[in-house]
């Protein structure tokens, strides 16, 4: 098949972009992983290559600061998850072979990682490689790695200091290092700024998921009008079903792994009609069926 990025991530990175230089991003529209797991590959590479050109590798390095936006991305919460560093790094190892990424990242485990990157096509650009950099690093502080650091030509990098770095000329970050001090009990890092109404909205869908929510009963419990709601909605780039089925991936990868219950049956707890619907829609956020999802979450 055709290469492939995470439409998750591609939302990821415009959303931090959109505070950071909105002028960068001007006219780009966020688009809906709960409307499509995947996007051409050029999309995510031309973004990050527009992005290097004008910063520089801080933004891509810092990307792992912002994981607490991504709950658009479901194996997110897979990996963040993860017992320690080496779960963490099965983890990604096996996601990067299930996905048939032609980018990949060996990961060696010594004093802290040894991250080498390769691809079984033509290489990955050096804001590619950042980018990686960043979400592994965000990842390991998400699951509780304390005082964490990218290592850059044998120079270690604070995970603070990241949006201001620069590389050396020449390095290329195919390969790069990564480290910390110990290991507590970790969250991926909260977003800032207030909370709007998709925000809300979210929130009250999942508080009972099983529920056949309707726009209508939603919009009275937030003291809106169906109307209202929409428009709100709509100034957020987000709508009711996109909000609605982010809620139900949410409460389907908890329990496709963390719980025995059947398919069927978590289909039902997450509001679905018939487990047919459940698993389109799975299929659609995810790039993967329910029953495949289980099975590379371990």
């Amino acid at each position: 098949m055709d290469a492939f990025a995470s439409t998750g991530l591609v939302s990821l990175i415009l959303a931090v972009m959109r505070e950071a230089d909105p002028a960068l991003v001007a006219g780009l529209s966020r688009p809906d992983p709960m409307r499509g797991a995947v996007l051409p590959e050029a999309v995510k590479r031309d973004l990050v290559d527009a992005i290097m050109a004008r910063h520089g590798p801080g933004p891509l390095l810092s990307i792992g600061a912002h994981l607490g936006r991504a709950d658009e991305m479901p194996v997110a919460a897979v990996l963040l998850r993860s017992a320690g560093p080496e779960v963490l790094a099965e983890k990604w190892s096996r996601l990067e072979r299930y996905h048939h990424a032609s980018h990949r990242t060996r990961i060696a485990l010594r004093d802290g990682w040894e991250c080498t990157r390769y691809s079984t096509g033509a290489p990955a650009s050096v804001g590619e490689n950042c980018l990686i950099a960043g979400l592994l690093l965000g990842l390991l502080r998400g699951i509780g790695c304390r005082e964490c650091a990218l290592v850059i030509a044998g120079r270690a990098v604070a995970a603070g200091d990241l949006p201001r770095a620069a590389l050396p000329a020449g390095e290329t970050l195919e390969r790069f290092g990564l480290r910390w001090s110990g290991i507590g009990t970790g969250a991926a890092p909260s977003a800032p700024g207030a909370r709007d109404v998709a925000d809300r909205l979210s929130d009250l869908l999942a508080a009972d998921p099983g529920r056949g929510w309707r726009i209508a009963a939603a919009a009275r419990a937030l003291g809106l009008s169906p109307r209202s709601l929409q428009r709100q909605l709509g100034q957020a780039e987000r709508t009711f079903s996109g909000v609605l089925r982010r809620a139900r991936m949410r409460e389907a990868t908890r329990l496709l792994t963390g719980s025995s219950a059947s398919l069927a049956e978590i289909g039902y707890c997450c509001g679905y009609a018939d487990q047919a619907h459940f698993q389109r829609d799975f299929l659609r956020a995810t790039n993967t069926t329910p029953g495949a999802f289980r099975r590379i979450a371990g």
